[in-house]
């Protein structure tokens, strides 16, 4: 009963594999230009600006990834407890 456990376990992995989406993500940030020098102190701080807007864009977009592998994380350990739940309830009878 162990065996047959392991394999629906993997079984329920690749199906979870197979269904990802394999195009990588990539963020849509736009990254700061920056001049070889800059011409007044507002085009510093407009520089600066965009660079924090950078950051922030990226540092999102991280954050937006790494809840996706949690939530991904929870729904194939969902399942693998349903598929144990089923032998233990059903097939352990």
């Amino acid at each position: 009963m162990k065996l047959k456990t392991l394999a629906m376990i993997a079984i329920l992995l690749t199906a979870f594999s197979v269904q990802a989406n394999d195009d990588e993500m990539a963020p849509s940030c736009s990254k700061p230009y920056k001049p070889d020098h800059f011409n007044s102190q507002a085009e510093l701080d407009d520089f600066n600006t965009d660079v924090q807007q950078y950051q922030r864009c990226l540092y999102d977009f991280v954050t937006e990834q790494e809840e996706a592998i949690q939530k991904h994380q929870r729904a194939a350990n969902n399942a693998i407890d349903e598929w144990n739940s089923f032998v233990r309830q059903e097939l352990n009878q």
